[in-house]
């Protein structure tokens, strides 16, 4: 409330006559009366608003103090869900479903599975939390550790060619006879006989799967990863086996060691280098050029460890070339356990054989595998197909390691 303090005066110094003070004194009576009853009607304006405030503000409070307990009494029942408007209810599950746009792709077989998201859940009645609700969290370690991927492989030795067909056909050639000086004119020249012989290479297919959660996959991206890593480094270690030691019976690929040559270059007293170096020679003879060898690590480990009679290590061994791959006598090396700790395999791999691809290594995830789809469950799936022909297998020579002394 705001007066003018200039309008509250009193005059205190008069002059003049008598009859002028006299007037004077009945005029200024009459200006206060104004002034007083003015000033009263002023401040119980100013009474009435505060009280209307007052009021207003008493009433929005108990309008908030009648919604939160309206909330609290559909939360113990349960009755309304998150996400519904004031004074609507939330459609349910049942209702979003008949709706979707989805339903009808889903009935006429276009789809296989919809999936239709729900935003809003109901309210329940909620335990106090406490303390013990929040146990302390460790730090989790975001790399996931599992056995390591192989550096190199059989199939790092060959020479790869896509296909379309389930079986790839090819022609293996013999020779027999040989070029010689005509004796003279009119007689009889050299002649060479060749046989050939149709062969048929059948594409086989090379998998394994397992089982996991939607929600676990879902979460863990890592996880997922180190399950894709751990299944292609499986199938590897299947194709390594196939590659060399498949039997060619029913849907297995006729193997490198099974179509290949034999060693037949032993000396006596030959050590595991001797034996390895001699093979190699034995590739050159067939006219080819050694272009890798397959070991087990145990039989790479007695190679590096071999020593002279002063137990001094050999220095016919070069360990890796300048882009790194281990090598013995300046030829490539395949470690893998897909062979035996004794066995060898070296060949001209570049001319000896070819592989096909049918299917290059995939991973599939699906939820259509018996009830995995009512549990919520996937299946993971690695999968490859692919055929091999050995059209010389005079440039593969397979051999055993001397026993040691």
């Amino acid at each position: 409330m705001n007066i003018d303090p200039t309008k509250l005066h009193i005059k205190s110094a008069r002059g003049g006559s008598q009859n002028e003070r006299d007037d004077d004194d009945n005029h200024d009576d009459g200006d206060t009366t104004v002034m007083v009853k003015t000033l009263v009607k002023k401040v119980k304006s100013v009474i009435v608003d505060n009280q209307k405030t007052l009021e207003e503000q008493n009433k929005k409070i108990e309008d908030h103090d009648a919604m939160i307990m309206e909330l609290a009494q559909k939360a113990a029942r349960g009755g309304n869900l998150i996400g519904a408007g004031a004074g609507e209810q939330a459609e349910d599950v049942g209702s979003l479903v008949t709706k979707s746009d989805q339903l009808s792709n889903l009935r006429d077989g276009s789809l296989r599975s919809i999936r239709i998201p729900v935003k809003s859940f109901p309210l329940g009645q909620k335990a106090a939390i406490t303390n013990a609700d929040f146990p302390g969290v460790a730090q989790r370690d975001t790399e996931m550790y599992g056995p390591l991927a192989r550096r190199l492989t059989v199939r790092d030795l060959l020479i790869t060619k896509p296909t379309t067909a389930t079986s790839i056909e090819y022609v293996k050639a013999t020779r027999t006879g040989a070029a010689a000086v005509q004796e003279g004119e009119g007689t009889q020249k050299a002649e060479l006989g060749m046989d050939f012989e149709l062969e048929t290479a059948k594409v086989a297919t090379i998998a394994c799967w397992v089982p996991a959660s939607r929600q676990l996959m879902d979460d863990n991206a890592a996880l997922q990863d180190f399950v894709n890593n751990t299944l292609l480094d499986e199938l590897q270690l299947a194709e390594d086996t196939q590659l060399l030691l498949g039997s060619g019976d029913g849907s297995n690929i006729n193997g490198l060691m099974t179509q290949a040559t034999a060693y037949n270059r032993t000396v006596a007293g030959d050590t595991a280098n001797d034996t390895l170096r001699r093979a190699i020679t034995q590739i050159q003879l067939a006219r080819g050029v050694a272009s890798g060898i397959v070991i087990n690590p145990v039989g790479l480990e007695r190679l590096e460890l071999e020593k002279d009679s002063e137990g001094r290590f050999l220095v016919t061994l070069n360990v890796t070339d300048a882009d790194g791959r281990t090598v013995t006598w300046r030829v490539p090396v395949v470690v893998t356990d897909a062979i035996g700790e004794d066995d060898f395999l070296v060949g001209d791999f570049v001319r000896a054989a070819r592989l096909y691809d049918r299917q290059q290594a995939t991973v599939e995830v699906a939820t259509q595998h018996a009830d995995f789809f009512t549990k919520n469950m996937i299946a993971i799936l690695a999968e490859e197909r692919l055929a091999m022909t050995v059209p010389r297998p005079t440039l593969l020579v397979k051999g055993t390691f001397p026993a040691e002394a």
